[in-house]
């Protein structure tokens, strides 16, 4: 069982051009689902309110370090396209 498992891992399926996601993103979901957890069991109040109080600079951090994540090559969009809808016709006009 453990062979079919690697074998077919969705890990080992990922695409040559798909990267690595940032650090932020793992760690904040990962605090995300422990809050949920501490929720459904019994635990001190006080960890639930520092899991709570922790929430917005935590997702603060993700939105700042996805935005600042250099790892995709943006590309400038060419004139008259300064919506950057590629797939709207009635948004690009006439060409």
């Amino acid at each position: 069982m453990t062979h079919m498992l690697t074998e077919h891992s969705f890990l080992r399926a990922r695409s040559p051009d798909m990267r690595p996601l940032p650090r932020a993103v793992h760690l904040v979901t990962a605090v995300l689902l422990l809050n949920m957890l501490v929720a459904a069991i019994h635990v001190p109040e006080w960890v639930s309110m520092l899991l709570f109080a922790a929430a917005p600079v935590l997702m603060g951090w993700l939105v700042w370090s996805v935005l600042h994540d250099q790892r995709v090559p943006m590309r400038d969009l060419p004139d008259g396209a300064e919506w950057g809808y590629q797939d709207r016709e009635d948004i690009h006009g006439s060409r």
